[in-house]
């Protein structure tokens, strides 16, 4: 049995680490991990292990400050399957399982350290601008006079798919949006038409005026979140209008504040497949904020559910 932890996501991004049957690798920041990321500040010294028996693969939180999180539900301990998602610090990780790797071909590799160094991810026609996992800093140029390097990173990747950009803002967490994206001249349209809901949907064309105060003011201060589709305003809006009030089992109705970045990060990642097929509908992706400057989440819809993974703005 062999476990790859493709890192597809945060500073070690590219790299793929081995774990073979009868192996436990602890990872984290500080040389006494057995696999030290010292390049991720979010890292405690120890902060998970990985132990393969052979037959099943286990990951375990070694009592981390900032938790260790599969499938986007922050874990004790849990079996790993083909194609989980895990995220520790500013780390994201794909698991895959080959359950059929030879004894022998392991048998070279019998160790709880592992070799650090990166190892080549893409091979063949695939490209670094693989649009099946998020970007990496560094992986593209940034083009965007005016912004950090951070903010740079954000814009690449909103616009690292030929897909229409669209933002959803909440004018309820500051009094200037409505006149910022009425000033903007960009597409828009208020998502509840009666006015019971103060929010509203932006069209974001690459380069955008209105993208100098949504990245630059609005990051990190709760005013919404990004979301990438081929579909037009009219179908996003009439998406999201259907998901605005929700009927309580005792048949109350409630607003669904579903354009709040924490109600994302905790109801997205945790939706079963049909779940999250339908919440997500038309768009591809939804860029949310962490509760890091330096970290966007991206949510979106895989096999088995809700898929996040943490992207370094760096």
């Amino acid at each position: 049995m062999l476990v790859v932890l493709e890192a597809v996501a945060g500073p070690i991004a590219g790299r793929k680490i081995e774990v073979r049957a009868g192996s436990i690798i602890r990872f984290g920041r500080t040389a006494k991990a057995d696999y030290a990321i010292g390049e991720d500040s979010y890292l405690s010294g120890q902060h998970f292990a990985v132990e393969c028996d052979g037959t099943q693969c286990r990951v375990r939180d070694l009592g981390s400050s900032n938790g260790t999180f599969l499938n986007g539900g922050r874990i004790t301990e849990k079996v790993v399957q083909e194609g989980d998602s895990l995220v520790a610090g500013g780390s994201t990780f794909t698991i895959r399982v080959d359950k059929n790797a030879s004894a022998s071909a392991n048998a070279a590799a019998q160790t709880t350290r592992v070799n650090t160094a990166p190892t080549q991810t893409f091979t063949g026609a695939r490209s670094a601008m693989d649009l099946t996992r998020p970007i990496a800093a560094g992986e593209v140029k940034p083009d965007w006079p005016g912004f950090t390097r951070a903010q740079s990173q954000l814009l690449n990747l909103l616009y690292q798919r030929d897909e229409n950009v669209y933002a959803i803002l909440d004018a309820s967490r500051d009094s200037r949006i409505p006149a910022f994206v009425d000033a903007s001249g960009e597409p828009y349209s208020a998502l509840d038409l009666a006015g019971r809901v103060p929010a509203y949907v932006v069209s974001l064309p690459r380069h955008a005026r209105l993208l100098d105060v949504l990245v630059k003011d609005g990051w990190n201060r709760g005013w919404g979140f990004y979301c990438t589709t081929v579909a037009s305003l009219e179908e996003v809006c009439l998406h999201w209008r259907s998901y605005l009030f929700l009927r309580t089992v005792d048949g109350k109705t409630i607003t669904f504040r579903f354009w709040d970045p924490r109600v994302l990060r905790a109801l997205a990642p945790v939706m079963g497949a049909g779940e999250a097929t339908e919440f997500f509908g038309p768009l591809s992706r939804l860029i949310v904020e962490s509760e890091k400057p330096e970290i966007a989440m991206e949510l979106s819809v895989s096999p088995r559910g809700g898929r996040q993974q943490a992207i370094m703005l760096i």
